[in-house]
């Protein structure tokens, strides 16, 4: 049997270290749900993620309309599974954050794509119609 061609060999070699990084991401991120993050670890989160990231910024403990996102928020990410990485972020107790994306209202939404902010929302919606925007972006970042 001849040898593989050098070219699809190095081409191979690249796509396996693609996805072997992508699996090591993976194996620190739930895929199926929603990642609480904090001040220490939202940057890399987004920064290195093969796939989009929804970031809720939120204070549970006293919005409400950052309460009845957060049902609504939790099926999207299981609907969503694989294909976008929904993350957290408490906006009361990490306060560089809030800061650093100019957070000034709460629940503000957050995508990013290549660690790049893309689009945001601010405030509740209802399910269809928070899950509308969220297609919208997807397509847009096609």
């Amino acid at each position: 049997m001849a040898d593989p061609d050098p070219e699809l060999q190095k081409i191979l070699n690249q796509k396996v270290k693609v996805l072997q990084a992508r699996a090591k991401f993976f194996e620190d991120v739930n895929q199926n749900g929603v990642n609480n993050v904090e001040d220490h670890n939202i940057n890399e989160l987004i920064s290195k993620s093969p796939i989009p990231v929804i970031v809720d910024f939120s204070a549970d403990s006293w919005c409400k309309p950052c309460k009845v996102m957060a049902p609504i928020y939790e099926e999207l990410s299981h609907e969503y599974a694989e294909r976008v990485l929904f993350l957290k972020i408490n906006t009361d107790h990490n306060r560089r954050a809030s800061e650093q994306y100019r957070i000034m209202s709460v629940p503000t939404f957050m995508m990013f794509k290549e660690g790049k902010k893309f689009a945001q929302k601010l405030g509740a919606a209802p399910k269809p119609k928070f899950k509308a925007w969220i297609d919208e972006v997807l397509h847009r970042m096609q």
